[in-house]
């Protein structure tokens, strides 16, 4: 028997089972890892809205409810509902049922009346004809006590917050980190799909929403990091640089194509706001690729005095902003050992490879990626040694060894000249 989806999971629960969405979040979360509890209540509600079933059973609900708004904000609502016999009708189901969200009301009554009964699905369903008073949450502010607060506040003695004057000049570092552009994920064996028009769709928002959040501020630079696994295999045979095969979608060629002009069309957007530099880390699934297409992006902005392709091969690259050192590696190679003794050989290097740019500046911060997820591993002699997330999906090896629940995102990081890192953007995926 074919394992249930999610989706058929949450329908079963709610039309046959007659399952708060608090029991049906309870029961998929676990098939959905890398989403928080709210983010699987989305989900499943929106699955259930799109059901023919939902929509015939509102159509029938629209003929047999009402509800009545009263002056002091609170609503009457009556409507029949069906309840699986066991369980408990606890103020927080009833609201449910209602439809209404229990994170913005509260119960002041409610009266069920027997309508009738009958077996479905192997469970007993009961039907009443129910009656809810509710009223907003105040979560224990209301205008009086607003009012009251305003009548006892003495305003001597309370000294002017002083503004702090911010350098204009700011660096965005917009870390892409590991997209895998090409990956192949079924989410018959985990948790959701994932190929190459996917992956291209959450690059494009990855790289708006930037833009969007950009271009209010000071920014004065950008460092374009993409370079890190942003391909998911080497060659036509589907392998990495290693030789370890694939899931793949597309063949090499398209995915090359496609790719680089998903990163020329990133580069335009991100020009927009302020002169790009971008630059290659070679990666252990996508060594050679990712650097031809850094050759395709050196072509095609070669007349643009706006941005700036750094074509070097060396395995790690260092800028300076300000008095902020900031080095990049994918992170899979320095050092064979744990993610810790990785971190201090990053640290132990920045000083000997960037020995003048580490003269200059105060803050040292190294951005590896490869784990796809984001750890803050050690700060090490006054070097950060960080982790970056990942935006792409989990694929089956990940699955099958357990390798679960990081947060899908990327992240920018925004430097001041003067006090280095002032703020971190992220964009989660979904």
């Amino acid at each position: 028997m074919e394992k249930e989806s999610w989706e058929q999971i949450a329908e079963r629960m709610r039309f046959d089972e007659g399952a708060t969405m608090a029991q049906i979040v309870d029961c998929i979360a676990p098939l959905l890892p890398e989403l928080d509890k709210y983010r699987v209540y989305e989900r499943a509600r929106r699955c259930i809205r799109k059901s023919p079933r939902y929509k015939k059973i509102e159509q029938q609900d629209l003929q047999r409810s009402s509800i009545e708004y009263k002056s002091d904000g609170a609503i009457v609502s009556e409507k029949f509902i069906t309840v699986r016999d066991g369980v408990e009708m606890t103020p927080e189901f009833i609201l449910d049922a209602h439809g209404l969200d229990v994170s913005r009301w509260e119960v002041v009554s409610y009266k069920n009346n027997f309508w009738n009964s009958q077996i479905k699905g192997g469970y007993k369903q009961i039907s009443y004809q129910s009656k809810l008073t509710a009223k907003p949450k105040t979560d224990g502010v209301d205008l009086k006590s607003v009012l009251a607060f305003y009548k006892d506040l003495s305003r001597k003695g309370l000294d002017p917050i002083k503004h702090i004057e911010k350098d204009g000049d700011m660096l965005a570092v917009i870390n892409i980190a590991d997209l895998h552009f090409s990956k192949l994920c079924w989410h018959g064996d985990t948790p959701a799909d994932y190929d190459h028009k996917i992956a291209r769709e959450v690059f494009r928002e990855i790289v708006g929403e930037n833009v969007a959040r950009l271009v209010d501020l000071p920014v004065r630079k950008i460092l374009f990091v993409w370079a890190n696994d942003f391909f998911n295999s080497e060659n036509e045979q589907k392998t990495t640089t290693a030789g370890t095969p694939q899931d793949t979608d597309v063949r090499h060629k398209k995915m090359f194509n496609v790719g680089c002009e998903m990163l020329i069309q990133a580069v335009d957007a991100f020009e927009q706001i302020a002169p790009v530099e971008t630059f290659y880390t070679p990666s252990n699934h996508d060594e050679e690729t990712a650097y031809h297409a850094l050759g395709v992006l050196s072509a095609w902005f070669r007349n643009d005095q706006n941005v700036t392709v750094n074509t070097d091969a060396y395995p790690r690259k260092y800028v300076l902003y300000g008095k902020t050192l900031l080095g990049f590696t994918h992170g899979d190679k320095e050092n064979s050992t744990g993610t810790k003794e990785k971190a201090s050989r990053l640290a132990s290097l920045m000083p000997i490879e960037a020995r003048e740019m580490w003269g200059e500046s105060v803050f040292h911060e190294f951005q590896a990626a490869h784990l796809h997820s984001e750890q803050m591993i050690q700060e090490i002699n006054g070097v950060i040694v960080r982790r970056v997330s990942s935006p792409t999906a989990l694929d089956s090896w990940h699955v099958t060894n357990g390798y679960m629940g990081a947060v899908r995102k990327a992240q920018t990081f925004i430097y001041e000249k003067e006090r280095g890192l002032v703020q971190i953007i992220n964009v989660p995926v979904g």
